[in-house]
């Protein structure tokens, strides 16, 4: 039985096509995408754009009855909740890349996952979309980060670099 997933105040922004370009060199084409935080589905769209079909439904993420076989799971998760979020990633024990603002990285909760953790920094902010909002050129307040797990990135920390505009 499905239910539906929570959303927390101001948990409801989605990533946007801009900021899922950016990991594609960490993914590969045939893995199978789960995304267990729903918000609106916009992002189910940005990823069909890209070629990939993603397993994205409007269930309680946390409900482990409820989880998908998957490859990786890519996620804008609920900020309100960033520990639980890495923690249920961690306790599913496969590769994980949940974007969160980069202030996590200074919390106290974050550094007893430090050792299984790698992180990929965007050269710039990211804007978001927010259901019922018009959609706005500037970038959020905020920095972001990939926070990933059994990636088998090359570094502990990969600062990306912008593309140049063809």
């Amino acid at each position: 039985m499905k239910t539906k997933s929570k959303i927390f105040k101001d948990d409801d922004y989605s990533t946007k096509i801009e900021t899922l370009e950016d990991i594609l060199p960490f993914i590969k084409k045939d893995d199978k995408i789960y995304d267990p935080f729903y918000c609106d589905g916009y992002v189910k769209n940005q990823w069909k754009t890209l070629g990939f079909d993603i397993i994205h439904e409007k269930v309680d993420a946390f409900d482990l009855a409820l989880v998908p076989d998957y490859d990786i799971m890519i996620s804008n998760i609920p900020f309100s909740c960033k520990e639980k979020c890495v923690k249920h990633a961690l306790d599913l024990g496969k590769p994980f890349m949940l974007i969160m603002p980069m202030s996590a990285l200074g919390s106290r909760w974050i550094v007893k996952y430090w050792d299984e953790l790698q992180f990929i920094a965007p050269d710039g902010r990211y804007s978001y979309h927010k259901p019922n909002y018009s959609e706005r050129k500037s970038a959020s307040w905020f920095d972001s980060v990939w926070v990933c797990h059994n990636m088998n990135l090359p570094e502990k920390i990969i600062k990306l670099k912008k593309q140049k505009k063809k």
